[in-house]
């Protein structure tokens, strides 16, 4: 029943007496879904599947806030969801969870951070477009991504099959705008507004944190 459309009756706290719920529970134990996008069907109505329990991702603590980055550093996106300790005095249900992506670099990728100079410095507002093989990509830079949560400002582009970026337009929010590329596939760039760009390596260090997850490695500039 949807609150809004019954909001006096939402008021009075009905919704949430023993009498109401019954058996239902509206709080923790749910299981997450993760959904695979599956494209259109013949009428054109995108279709999902969830394939969370296969993947090992339905876990069924109180999951809150969700951050997307690439936290191992080799090409694709890693999820971590945080948690709803509430009064659960397990520690296991309490921290994070991190998703490891371990498939998704399979493909060429391309990500791009922004400094901004006459805009702000992360260049929030920024539309960036990607060109590759004929396809066009858009990714605007935000300053917030969800609740309790924040993820990479850094912007990520899938490339499919295609292993070099024609070209990149941003258009910044002082309103400049600057065309940069071409540039190899599967590489990372930091772009200047009114400077130019610089490939970045992302190799990650050799040092295993918790997990085995590589998460430490600096950012070693040169010139594109």
């Amino acid at each position: 029943m949807s609150a809004v459309a019954h909001i006096k009756e939402y008021k009075t706290g009905r919704f949430f007496s023993d009498d109401y719920r019954g058996d239902m529970s509206w709080n923790g134990y749910e299981n997450n879904v993760l959904l695979r996008n599956d494209g259109c069907d013949a009428d054109g109505v995108p279709q999902f599947t969830d394939v969370a329990m296969a993947l090992g991702a339905d876990d069924d603590r109180d999951a809150r806030g969700m951050a997307i980055a690439d936290f191992d550093r080799d090409g694709d996106l890693d999820i971590v969801i945080n948690h709803n300790p509430g009064d659960n005095d397990d520690l296991d249900r309490r921290g994070p969870t991190l998703l490891r992506n371990d498939l998704g670099n399979s493909r060429p990728w391309f990500t791009v951070d922004l400094v901004g100079t006459e805009s702000n410095r992360d260049g929030v507002g920024a539309m960036v477009t990607l060109e590759a093989t004929g396809h066009r990509q858009l990714r605007l830079a935000t300053a917030g991504s969800g609740y309790a949560s924040q993820s990479s400002s850094r912007l990520h582009f899938g490339l499919d099959a295609a292993e070099v970026v024609e070209s990149l337009t941003v258009r910044w929010p002082s309103g400049k705008e600057e065309i940069y590329g071409p540039f190899e596939g599967r590489r990372s760039v930091r772009l200047t507004e009114g400077q130019g760009a610089e490939l970045i390596d992302l190799t990650p260090s050799q040092r295993p944190l918790g997990g085995g997850v590589e998460l430490e490695a600096e950012d070693r500039v040169g010139n594109a």
